[in-house]
């Protein structure tokens, strides 16, 4: 099974360091006695992402300047280690990262704050982070309109170099 929002950051982590996790704990539960996999969805998504994380130290929106991206980089980290940590092996594969592909873009990505902020560390990041976390799942980069020539052949150019730089 995957869940379609209650694995999302805006409802594991509503507000910093307060992770809810009863309605994403009942589905794994469920799946498990019912011997079903779980799929985790999603990580890192440009959207359904709680108010406070891409605002900077000083409460103002975040802008990219090298402190930002270390904080939304270190905010990145602590989350997929705190979920990944708490759903363990029970979720055998993940999404770390979601539609971070667009077409219309001349490099392929998606202008996301994530991407405006971090470049494409932050897609790094998280499988890296993902990888010393859960060393045994599978995971994914997600998107849709995969069928779409041009947006395929950037997602296969993405992992290819995922890939070649070991990560």
């Amino acid at each position: 099974i995957t869940s379609e929002n209650d694995m999302k950051w805006s409802s594991l982590q509503p507000t910093e360091g307060n992770f809810t996790y009863a309605t994403a704990d009942a589905q794994v539960a469920f799946a498990k006695a019912n011997n079903m996999a779980v799929r985790g969805h999603t990580l890192v998504w440009h959207n359904q992402n709680p108010a406070w994380l891409f605002i900077d130290a000083s409460g103002n929106p975040m802008t990219p300047t090298p402190e930002n991206k270390a904080l939304l980089l270190q905010r990145l980290e602590n989350h997929i280690r705190a979920v990944l940590t708490h759903f363990g092996n029970d979720v055998s594969a993940w999404d770390v990262v979601n539609e971070v592909i667009d077409p219309a873009q001349p490099d392929g990505f998606r202008r996301s704050p994530w991407f405006n902020i971090t470049g494409t560390d932050y897609i790094d990041r998280a499988f890296q982070v993902a990888r010393e976390v859960l060393p045994n799942a599978k995971l994914y980069i997600n998107d849709f309109d995969t069928t779409n020539p041009v947006k395929r052949q950037f997602l296969l150019n993405l992992a290819a170099d995922l890939k070649n730089r070991g990560i």
